[in-house]
């Protein structure tokens, strides 16, 4: 099986020589793929070992494939440090998707490649790798019914993938203003600010001072629908409750500058 061309792979730097370095393809047993001196950087190479050594794991572009005659060309400069490192999480994600299918066969007394081909393959039928498949699981275990397995490894894949995937959660911020002019104000915005506190329905929430008269929102939640309602409705409550008190209310995106 040979790497598609304009994939991310991983490798390990085997040998160098003048004009690049041979490098073994870490996801492709038995594959072995060439780094041309041009493809390593940007700048001019004077000497390769400033760049990559022996044994050196490295995240490259596959440039060209020819499996007629064995080739494979690589590239290092053109993979940025954003996708340099997508792909060392992605490989790092399918490793635990991995020890996961591990625990559940072991736990259920089955071979562990026949749970993982078979979890694998329905997962895949639905999500773009096994450990995001894993991950909506750990969210949402209704998500594993989706999933064409026997009952029993349903309920332990559930079990699992709750225990140890902890779930993703996305951040929102927002400010909001709030003024009284009343004798009891400070009471007042003391009261607004608690209600925001509280609510925060399924996210967390957590109002801090920034200065007179602004207070800075920050929700976490599993996904930008809940936090941005979450963002939304307790700073909403926060200003009616001040307005109702005859002071004013106001909510901002971003910090306003002072």
């Amino acid at each position: 099986m040979y790497p598609n061309e304009g994939e991310f792979v991983i490798g390990t730097v085997q040998s160098l020589f003048k004009q690049g370095a041979f490098i073994t393809l870490d996801e492709y047993p038995g594959k072995k793929g060439m780094l041309h001196l041009s493809e390593i950087s940007l700048k001019w190479v004077r000497n390769i070992r400033d760049y990559v050594k022996e044994g050196q794991k490295v995240v490259l572009l596959v440039l060209r494939v020819n499996p007629e005659r064995g080739h494979i060309d690589l590239s290092l400069r053109r993979v940025n440090d954003a996708q340099r490192k997508q792909k060392l999480q992605d490989v790092k994600q399918e490793q635990r998707a991995k020890k996961i299918f591990e625990i559940i066969a072991t736990e259920l007394k089955e071979k562990p490649q026949t749970i993982a081909e078979k979890i694998s393959e329905e997962l895949a039928k639905e999500y773009v790798s096994s450990y995001k498949g894993l991950e909506a699981i750990s969210i949402d275990k209704n998500n594993a019914d989706k999933l064409e397995i026997p009952d029993k490894w349903k309920t332990k894949l559930i079990e699992i993938a709750a225990k140890s995937i902890k779930p993703p959660y996305v951040e929102v911020t927002g400010y909001v203003e709030l003024r009284s002019y009343e004798p009891d104000g400070v009471e007042s915005i003391k009261q607004a600010v608690a209600i925001i506190s509280k609510t925060a329905g399924e996210a967390e929430l957590n109002v801090s001072y920034i200065s007179a008269p602004i207070y800075r929102v920050h929700v976490r939640a599993k996904d930008y629908k809940t936090a941005e309602k979450t963002l939304q409705n307790s700073t909403q409550a926060g200003i009616e409750l001040i307005q109702k008190q005859h002071g004013t209310g106001e909510f901002h995106r971003e910090l306003k500058k002072q």
